[in-house]
């Protein structure tokens, strides 16, 4: 379930850079990433939290998903969901069959159960029958290419928690929800007035093809 909040002032927190918004992750801690038109809430898949994933679900439209390389989605026998389109600016580019943790979770749906889902997708350890098919997360494919050229969302958060974190490999993401128009996804605005509200680190990632405000 998602919420809207009302913002009492026009209060904003400045953007950082990507080594700041690093820095931020390697703490522990959620931040906000701006790429291209997407803003996302972005944590660490491998130390993520039940609290952090509760916050990312009721501030984002709810649709959490978990970038893996190519590879990890291979080894964990994770198949791509058939695509509409395999363009890298599709907005679903990368998404798997959805899954759930095959221990230690009860309906798979809820934050604390998500979190447990996230942090086995991250954990090297973890093989095929570790996983359940389909479940409640979805993890997105990126490969080498997207990887090193950033050009999608799941490849930038999967960059920034990889530097951020290099003994666990993926990103848990969502698309931020609107604050002042709560029926579209947030732009740049909404971003500053949730993290001003909460301490997150903002990260721009541009480039942009637009400015927000």
């Amino acid at each position: 379930m998602t919420i809207s909040i009302a913002s009492p002032t026009r209060a904003r927190t400045s953007w950082r850079t990507a080594a700041e918004g690093i820095a931020a992750l390697a703490r522990g801690e959620l931040i906000i990433a701006w790429h291209g038109k997407r803003v996302v809430l972005v944590g660490c898949a491998g130390t993520i939290t039940a609290a952090q994933m509760v916050f990312i679900i009721r501030y984002s439209t709810g649709f959490v998903q978990v970038a893996l390389h190519e590879k990890d989605c291979d080894r964990l026998g994770i198949p791509e969901a058939v695509p509409s389109s395999r363009a890298p600016s599709a907005h679903a580019f990368g998404q798997c069959v959805a899954v759930d943790a095959a221990t230690g979770i009860s309906t798979g749906i809820s934050g604390s159960d998500r979190a447990r889902t996230a942090r086995v997708l991250a954990d090297p350890r973890t093989g095929v029958d570790d996983l359940c098919r389909p479940g409640h997360l979805v993890p997105v494919r990126v490969n080498p290419y997207v990887l090193c050229n950033r050009s999608t969302a799941a490849a930038s958060a999967l960059a920034l928690t990889e530097s951020a974190r290099t003994d666990f490999s993926g990103a848990v993401f969502a698309d931020l929800d609107g604050i002042d128009d709560p029926t579209n996804t947030a732009d740049a605005h909404d971003a500053e007035i949730l993290a001003h509200l909460h301490d997150l680190v903002l990260t721009d990632l541009g480039p942009h093809p637009e400015r927000f405000h």
